[in-house]
């Protein structure tokens, strides 16, 4: 097998037109894909009356977690169907925060700290998965600026070709 030979000056490779398209028009039939293979996933676990988690998927159909994180759409799907989240979220809704047994004085400012302490780290959690989403909507944002601008440089040169063109025509009509 034969390797590339990279360009010495580590420019990144242009993409023509028709190329970008492609690679795009494949990256949403792969996104697609994905989402119905997991909706196929979903409603046969369902039917068998599974639990839908990461491991049961993975063994339904194949799509590793990673694949879902890497789809928003997918993981969107897969959380709003997990057993394990729709548990947790009924836990957090039906139960009121009861004192722990060890916990003498549950008025206490001991207590108070803990429980804002647990708070505060449920928070930061929920941002990290906000920043995390953020971030993989700024990265498809970042790959369809690059796409735009590989474009506008293809169009950039396409113009200034036939404007040389058409400039050579003239003359050579001048000529005549």
């Amino acid at each position: 097998m034969q390797k590339r030979k990279r360009s010495s000056h580590g420019a990144p490779r242009a993409y023509s037109e028709q190329q970008l398209i492609g690679l795009y028009t494949h990256a949403q039939a792969q996104k697609q894909n994905t989402i119905e293979r997991l909706t196929v996933a979903i409603a046969s676990l369902n039917r068998q009356k599974k639990p839908i988690s990461a491991r049961t998927i993975y063994e339904e159909c194949g799509l590793a977690h990673a694949a879902l994180r890497r789809n928003p759409e997918a993981l969107q799907l897969f959380q709003r169907h997990s057993t394990f989240l729709k548990r947790e979220s009924k836990k957090k809704k039906t139960l009121p925060a009861a004192p722990s047994p060890r916990d003498s004085m549950p008025t206490s400012k001991n207590s108070q700290l803990t429980d804002r302490g647990l708070k505060e780290k449920q928070r930061n959690e929920e941002l990290e998965a906000q920043n995390a989403m953020l971030l993989e909507v700024m990265v498809q944002k970042d790959i369809t600026i690059t796409e735009l601008q590989a474009r506008l440089t293809a169009h950039e040169e396409y113009l200034g070709q036939r404007r040389t063109q058409l400039q050579q025509q003239e003359h050579q009509e001048k000529d005549r």
